[in-house]
Formats: C-alpha cells, sequence, structure tokens
C-alpha cells in the first residue's frame, strides 16, 4: 500500500545546552492536509520547522520527505530544491522594490526563467522572453493572493497584512510541493486573518500541502485538517480541531479556561 505522508517526522529529538528543546517528536502529514502546530512560546515549534529545512540538525531521529527522502542533515538550500519552502516570523521582503518585483525575486532560481549575465547585459531575446513570462508570473499570483492592484507599489507601502500575502505569493513563485507557514496570522487584524484564510484554501486547492505553526486557534480552527500541539518540546496532543479544543490536556497546557 502506498505511503500517503508527505513529511514524516520520527522520534526527532535535539538538545540546546541540557535544554531538550524537542523530545521524541513523531508526527505526519498526509497529501492534501493543512497541518497545524500550536503550542505556547517555548513548546518547539520553530525549532521543529528548524530541523525540517535544515537551520538545525537534530541530535536524534529523521525527517523523511514523500517516503524516500532523508532530509535530516542537509542543507537549506538542499532541502529547498525538493520543492520545500519556508516562511518566516519576521517577513525579508525588499521594502524599497516593487510588489511585482518582490515577487519575481523568489522565482529567479527556476530553471524555465534563469539566463545568463550576458544575456543580461545586452537584453538578448532570451532575457527579454524569460523576464516577460516571470511577471507574467508574478502578476497572476499577485491575483491569486488579492494584491493584483498594487503590483506597482513598493513593499513599504503595503499595509502589514498586505506584506504578508505578498511573502506568501512569493513563496509560490517557487512552485512548492510543501509550504511551510511560521505565524502568518501574528500581527493581522480580523479582516486580514479572513483574506489569509481564503488564500490558504486556494493553495490547498492547488494540491499543495501546508504546515502552520500559529497561535491564533480560531484561525487554526479555520483552515486545518490535523492539529498538533506541543508543549515543552513533547508532543502533547493531536487531532481535529473540535477535539484539541476540548481536549482538557490542552486547555491546561495553552486554551487557558473560559
Amino acid at each position: 500500500m502506498e505511503n500517503s505522508a508527505i513529511l514524516s517526522i520520527n522520534n526527532i529529538s535535539i538538545m540546546f545546552g541540557g535544554l531538550k528543546a524537542l523530545d521524541n517528536v513523531t508526527l505526519e502529514t498526509k497529501k492534501g492536509e493543512v497541518l497545524c502546530i500550536i503550542g505556547p512560546n517555548g513548546a518547539g515549534k520553530t525549532t521543529l520547522f528548524n530541523c525540517i529545512t535544515g537551520f538545525l540538525r537534530p541530535s536524534a531521529g529523521s525527517i523523511v520527505y514523500r517516503g524516500a527522502v532523508e532530509l535530516t542533515g542537509k542543507k537549506p538550500h538542499e532541502i529547498a530544491a525538493h520543492g520545500i519552502y519556508r516562511s518566516f516570523q519576521n517577513l525579508a521582503l525588499f521594502a524599497n522594490v516593487s510588489v511585482s518585483d518582490n515577487v519575481m525575486i523568489g522565482g529567479i532560481n527556476r530553471k524555465e526563467f534563469s539566463y545568463g549575465i550576458t544575456d543580461m547585459l545586452l537584453r538578448t531575446p532570451r532575457f527579454r522572453s524569460r523576464e516577460a513570462a516571470l511577471r507574467h508570473e508574478a502578476s497572476d499570483l499577485l491575483g491569486f493572493v488579492g494584491l493584483a492592484g498594487k503590483k506597482d507599489r513598493t513593499a513599504g507601502e503595503l499595509a502589514y497584512g498586505e506584506r504578508k500575502l505578498l511573502e506568501l505569493a512569493r513563496g509560490l513563485i517557487t512552485r512548492p510541493q510543501l509550504l511551510l507557514l511560521d505565524e502568518p496570522a501574528a500581527g493581522l487584524n480580523p479582516t486580514e486573518k479572513i483574506e489569509l484564510v481564503r488564500a490558504i484554501g486556494r493553495i490547498r486547492e492547488q494540491a499543495i500541502n501546508v504546515i502552520i505553526i500559529e497561535h491564533d486557534m480560531r484561525f487554526v480552527s479555520d483552515i486545518a485538517n490535523w492539529i498538533v500541539v506541543l508543549d515543552y518540546g513533547k508532543k502533547l496532543a493531536e487531532g481535529l480541531p473540535d477535539d484539541i479544543k476540548n481536549n482538557q490536556a490542552v486547555i491546561e497546557a495553552y486554551l487557558g479556561t473560559r
């Protein structure tokens, strides 16, 4: 029987000095899922993302992509080459560059858009055709996330929620198969969160798997197929959104009494 898991994390542990930041964590995400990882500050969520994407190497365990590719020990660029894109809590946009060009920058490493330095200096037909194709795709993606009308503005002119959507478009132009989003709803107002929920729903319809770190349980409940809860580096619980909201251990450790 075919393993439907896109990403399998098997007994991952990592130490920082005497502190066990992740302690024997096991989870997986299957094709077509939006998996949300929640937990209080210090639970190990971002550390787990850093292990998946090669910024940290776990002291034990393995991370397997699509049932065959061992990611543990690979460098970030090697992992990215497998179609895995990761956002960060701190936005890394070019504030004085146009919204359209910010998205285009994300696509320059794709083979179909590449060209040589000579092509660029001489503005050869190869350069012009590939730049036009890249700009066209960037424009389509800005429409996809709801920013088509602002493509000629600089990124610095956008509201914070719009910059989050811009970063999402820049990730999508890499053609990811697995999208890792680190607190995408942080700092957004309710209207912006609704737009983000819609955008992630459209991404899922494109057969792109999504794993999200988030604090906002209402936001998570609107988008997640499956939720994993971390607490002090350990997996506390996992299940459907309604199951997690009613899990007494989760309420005590994270959601708080109401």
